[in-house]
């Protein structure tokens, strides 16, 4: 690889290229017309860091925590954390930042929000889980841990199977940055003997009263959110028509099928 090449391409960038694989919307907030939000989609999630930078610069106060809804958990450990790189790493430089989820985060994507708790990013971290599986497992697994940043700042990870102790823990001012990782919907396929790419999803109706934008898990915080990524991460929802059989539900449950249009907006919820 010729590296001086490559650094010349870098430079050469008119303006700045989104990481592969992501695409965005911006939208007015859910509930009112002052202000407006990105969505991020991603096709693997550990680029959703990359959203989440492109926020921490532009937010406001107070800080915005972090609800991440995944099958898995993607938090990392302290090891992971490598302060040399995200110290002099320049968020404000949307190339840098791109190329730094793609290249320096970890390629199995389980690992991107301890940096970005590092960073600052977000106040704290609250991670549902689903409850389909490893129920036993997750009894005995961590369900809190911390996170200094590099200011000396203390953040707390929180994992959670019931999205109703999430809500009553969350503090009811906090904004909210959602994350969601499509495979939240998939099952492994007994089958096929839980091979990765095999996995089913669960009932639509599920999915729908999941996602819905008036629903017990989004509903009580839509006039609360900041910002949205979406992870596809098709290999783990069973392939690619999987992913997007759940994206398109979702779309259709917050965005009126207008995802990635030019006229982009939040399903109206019947009770704001």
């Amino acid at each position: 690889m010729e590296t001086n090449r490559i650094a010349k391409w870098l430079k050469d960038i008119n303006g700045w290229l989104n990481p592969p694989g992501c695409e965005s919307s911006i939208v007015s907030h859910p509930l009112h017309d002052s202000g407006c939000c990105t969505v991020g989609i991603v096709h693997e999630h550990r680029f959703a860091f990359y959203f989440w930078g492109l926020y921490s610069i532009d937010k406001d106060s107070p800080h915005a925590a972090l609800i991440s809804i995944d099958a898995h958990d993607d938090v990392g450990v302290t090891g992971e954390v490598i302060p040399d790189d995200l110290d002099n790493l320049n968020i404000r430089n949307r190339t840098e930042l791109g190329l730094f989820a793609w290249l320096r985060l970890r390629s199995l994507n389980d690992g991107h929000i301890l940096p970005a708790l590092y960073l600052n990013f977000f106040s704290d971290v609250y991670v549902l889980l689903n409850d389909r599986e490893d129920s036993a497992a997750f009894k005995t697994a961590r369900t809190e841990q911390q996170q200094r940043d590099g200011n000396g700042r203390i953040h707390t990870v929180k994992f959670y199977q019931n999205s109703e102790k999430l809500l009553y823990d969350l503090p009811p001012d906090c904004p909210v940055f959602l994350d969601i990782d499509l495979d939240y919907f998939a099952v492994d396929n007994p089958n096929a003997g839980s091979v990765l790419g095999s996995e089913n999803l669960i009932p639509d109706a599920e999915i729908r009263s999941t996602l819905s934008i008036n629903g017990p898990l989004l509903g009580p915080i839509l006039n609360k959110i900041v910002g949205l990524t979406i992870a596809l991460e098709p290999k783990y929802c069973g392939g690619l028509v999987n992913s997007l059989h759940v994206l398109d539900i979702l779309n259709q449950e917050l965005f009126d099928s207008t995802l990635c249009t030019n006229s982009c907006k939040w399903k109206k919820a019947a009770n704001p």
